[in-house]
């Protein structure tokens, strides 16, 4: 071979890699050592990079078979492989991938650095579990934390302290980067705000915009991105006021204004039923040559709905599919129409809207469903609400999911078929779709409005997967158990049959049975009175 150096055969390993051809890049390596050469660091780093990057899907155990083969050979992971495997981090990785990422960076032999570190709190956020988030930033607090020097880091932390919802964390961080003198860019300044927006303190956010406007070194970083955020804050606590004063003064500095800023001024008007002050927007967005896009146009369609003014709704349908040079409607848009019409009782025109989205390729989803049930609940049409579950899950063939069945029940029992409710119950567990906490509420509550106290019983010892459940749900009892149960339901269960004289009978073996069979299952129930737990009688079971 005239490969006669590391270096040379790393450059070809990668050369391979980049075409995902992991069989000769292995080759190369077997070639590498018979000529007596070992693979370092960088060759296992590209190798386990091209993995975490491949678009063919690479299983985990072969990520960690690798590791696990670099540090036979005494290659120790660096902060390069700490940082490939951190990439490779999601809300959908397995708690062992987690677990044992977190893991190397502890036991890595190098020191933590700033790009590293920067890694880990992204990741963390990225993981989207708050409790390693926030012992993450403990640890990083400790005595021989990372100095940190980069604008770039300070930003990663002060978006992992907002995640982690721990605003002096926020602020402390920001008050050191200032007091360093590290200027903040565009993307810190835009972490800070969001930050402290989505920490319930839009007026905070706003103050410091200002700040920074008076601070000369600072004053050019600002755009539209930072100003919607305090935007979008106004909008969320419908300060309607405080929303224009933001917009006003984006317009008086220049701020260029983006179909974002817009979009954020509609849904304030939305939010605050002022859907009379959206033709001036729509002007102002035209004398700034900003475009309306579909989040636009579904914005104004659903402030008119929730208004009730559905008519105006039909009509920016009507008026986007008539102009070519408009967006095309999508799925969001027909139906905010359609919960519109389920909210005012307009029957025909929802079944008519489901028949033109069809018309227009749209294929409807579950929340479509979920819609159209409760439209024909409130007509009081229960048998033409099944036909239409029926008909569309079989021509786009999709399953109903739990959404749809659940508003099955609920209008099974506003119309005073409970048998039929049961039977729904029944089938959807057949289906494999487990009940979630609003199934079994809607059932309890309607069973024992109608005196069947036993039912409401068995009905819970199904959800918790105890014995004596509804012999019907007995051959597919795991999908009848229902893991999002709230205590408060057994509580007020428990609360009725004391009402009715039925404690002794139903409710003590039922408590008894949660108590040994679900011990974490918190119950807070006094036997004392037949009540809640309150004070000094509280009992757990």
């Amino acid at each position: 071979s005239d490969l006669s150096d590391v270096v040379s055969f790393n450059t070809l390993i990668k050369a391979y890699l980049q075409t995902e051809n992991f069989a000769k890049a292995r080759a190369l390596m077997e070639e590498m050592r018979r000529e007596g050469l070992q693979p370092n660091r960088v060759t296992f780093n590209e190798l386990i990079n091209g993995m975490v990057t491949s678009n063919t899907q690479t299983h985990s155990h072969e990520i960690w078979a690798t590791i696990k083969e670099m540090q036979t050979l005494g290659v120790n992971p660096n902060q390069v492989t700490c940082s490939i495997l951190l990439k490779n981090l999601s809300s959908h990785s397995t708690q062992t991938d987690i677990a044992e990422t977190m893991e190397l960076i502890n036991s890595m032999e190098d020191p933590m650095d700033e790009v590293l570190l920067s890694s880990v709190v992204e990741a963390c956020v990225r993981i989207g579990k708050p409790d390693l988030l926030a012992s993450k930033l403990k640890q990083f607090q400790g005595s021989d934390s990372v100095a940190v020097t980069g604008s770039h880091t300070f930003g990663s932390l002060i978006k992992a302290y907002g995640h982690a919802r721990d605003i002096d964390g926020v602020w402390r961080c920001w008050k050191e980067m200032r007091s360093r003198h590290i200027r903040p860019t565009s993307i810190t300044l835009g972490c800070m705000v969001e930050a402290v927006v989505s920490n319930g303190d839009t007026e905070g956010a706003y103050e410091l915009i200002h700040q920074m406007q008076e601070d000369e070194h600072c004053n050019e970083v600002l755009n539209s991105v930072i100003y919607c955020s305090v935007l979008k804050g106004f909008t969320r606590e419908k300060k309607l006021q405080r929303v224009w004063a933001v917009y006003e003064e984006m317009l008086q500095r220049r701020i260029d204004l983006s179909v974002v800023t817009y979009n954020t001024l509609i849904d304030a008007c939305a939010r605050c039923t002022r859907m009379d002050r959206v033709p001036e927007i729509i002007d102002d967005m035209k004398r700034q040559g900003v475009r309306a896009n579909l989040i636009t146009y579904s914005t104004m369609l659903k402030g008119h709905c929730q208004m009730g003014d559905i008519q105006r709704g039909f009509a920016i349908l009507e008026e986007m599919q008539k102009d070519s040079a408009k967006p095309k409607p999508d799925e969001i848009m027909y139906n905010s129409l359609l919960d519109g019409c389920a909210q005012n009782n307009l029957v025909e025109e929802g079944l008519g809207l489901v028949q033109k989205m069809q018309k227009d390729g749209i294929q409807p989803s579950n929340y479509t469903l979920s819609l159209l049930v409760k439209l024909m609940s409130r007509a009081r049409k229960l048998d033409q609400a099944f036909v239409l579950v029926e008909d569309l899950t079989r021509t786009f063939n999709f399953r109903p999911n739990v959404h749809v069945y659940t508003n099955l029940i609920q209008a099974c029992v506003s119309n005073r078929q409970l048998p039929k409710a049961m039977a729904t119950l029944e089938q959807m567990v057949r289906e494999r779709v487990q009940p979630d906490n609003r199934t079994c509420t809607v059932l309890v509550r309607a069973s024992l409005q109608q005196g069947l106290a036993e039912q409401a019983v068995q009905l819970l010892r199904s959800a918790l997967g105890l014995h004596g459940g509804l012999q019907q749900l007995a051959r597919a009892q795991q999908y009848a158990v229902c893991p999002s149960l709230a205590p408060a339901l057994v509580e007020e269960l428990l609360s009725q049959l004391c009402e009715k004289g039925k404690m002794q009978e139903l409710g003590e073996p039922l408590l008894s049975d949660i108590k040994q069979n679900k011990p974490h299952f918190r119950v807070n129930f006094s036997m004392q009175n037949g009540r809640l737990a309150d004070g000094q009688d509280r009992k757990s079971t």
